[in-house]
């Protein structure tokens, strides 16, 4: 149907784009203009030339073909974008050019990230049960934030408690220190199977934890469980080792033992409740107990200082001194009224300087 007055009709329309140089088809529906194309021959674009006006963007029809083709490209240019920003980018609904967004990335031969996404929320509840209670009959030391990662699904939301979770699967309840032990032990076996030669030290140190405290029967255990056949040809080879360390050792505690007694009595290796101590150093009616630890590699531990602490306990002294290679960054201790100082082997003249200043 056309215009009674088409002409003044062609100028409502030129003087309203004219007065909004951005206007679609949408646009001017709204204003009560339609059927643009009965007023000009090529449409808007042709109505955006006669006012004089560079076009916001093209009005030319495209083909279904054409359509594909520009969200295809998209698609491969923004692998991770989802349907709402294809359509807003390339101002084209997927559904006019493919059945849906799943087909558009299928032809574009990109993985479709929202598949998953929408997998997961066609999940029914007792989809969800199962689960949980496989993952949990399979991984019994599995937590509620492990659920909620894997699985995305909220346990609370489908079980009362997490009793009712193992009560479901048939298995027993395992609390959570049990749960972090199992972890732990989970991390051992796996190092020990890529590392078949590592030491307990190696494991302990890599595995930030003491496989003494986790396995029944230590590291032996553990390359039991790791189903991995323990180096004992190792035990052979480092028994020339062991001895030489020994020696070492020896040596370091003569040498310290030599270099104090220029700053009082020394006394080596006195006997107390608790063991040996290696050395107690009197000092002018006063007395230090000095523990000599020749480590290259392993760091001074809370085991060091507390076998110090005993020595002090059992001498009814106050002041002990670890002596060794490499001192931790934390090397000063006030237990009670006990204070046990860490010393690398070149600040030996800061003992009789201590001494003297308590």
């Amino acid at each position: 149907m056309l215009h009674k007055n088409p002409e003044g009709r062609r100028k409502e329309v030129i003087g309203f784009l004219k007065k909004n140089p951005t206007a679609t088809y949408r646009k001017l529906k709204e204003a009560g203009y339609t059927h643009i194309e009965r007023l000009f021959k090529n449409g808007l674009k042709e109505a955006y030339g006669q006012a004089g006006l560079k076009p916001p963007r093209t009005f030319e029809k495209k083909t279904r073909k054409e359509r594909r083709a520009i969200i295809i490209d998209y698609i491969q240019k923004h692998p991770a974008a989802g349907g709402q920003d294809i359509q807003k980018d390339t101002k084209i609904n997927i559904k006019n050019a493919f059945d849906n967004t799943e087909e558009a990335f299928k032809v574009a031969k990109i993985f479709y990230p929202r598949k998953e996404f929408v997998s997961l929320i066609k999940r029914t509840k007792e989809d969800k049960q199962k689960q949980i209670i496989e993952l949990v009959k399979n991984k019994p030391e599995t937590t509620i934030q492990e659920i909620l990662q894997k699985l995305r699904i909220s346990p609370y939301k489908i079980f009362d408690n997490f009793d009712e979770i193992y009560r479901l699967a048939g298995i027993n309840n395992v609390f959570r220190g049990k749960k972090r032990a199992i972890k732990k032990r989970k991390v051992i076996i796996d190092f020990v199977k890529n590392n078949p030669l590592a030491t307990q030290r190696e494991i302990n140190k890599a595995c930030k934890t003491r496989i003494q405290g986790l396995f029944k029967k230590g590291i032996f255990g553990a390359y039991k469980e790791a189903k991995i056949k323990f180096p004992f040809e190792r035990l052979k080879l480092h028994g020339s080792a062991k001895k030489e360390v020994k020696q070492r050792a020896k040596d370091f505690e003569i040498e310290i033992a030599k270099r104090l007694s220029g700053h009082g009595n020394v006394n080596r290796l006195v006997k107390t409740k608790s063991g040996i101590a290696d050395i107690i150093l009197e000092r002018n009616n006063k007395k230090a107990i000095i523990e000599i630890k020749d480590y290259l590699n392993k760091e001074i531990s809370k085991h060091e200082i507390k076998q110090l602490e005993r020595y002090l306990e059992d001498c009814k002294c106050d002041l002990g001194f670890i002596i060794c290679h490499n001192k931790p960054k934390k090397d000063n201790f006030l237990i009670g009224k006990n204070e046990l100082i860490i010393l690398d082997d070149s600040e030996l003249i800061k003992i009789p300087e201590i001494m003297d200043s308590r």
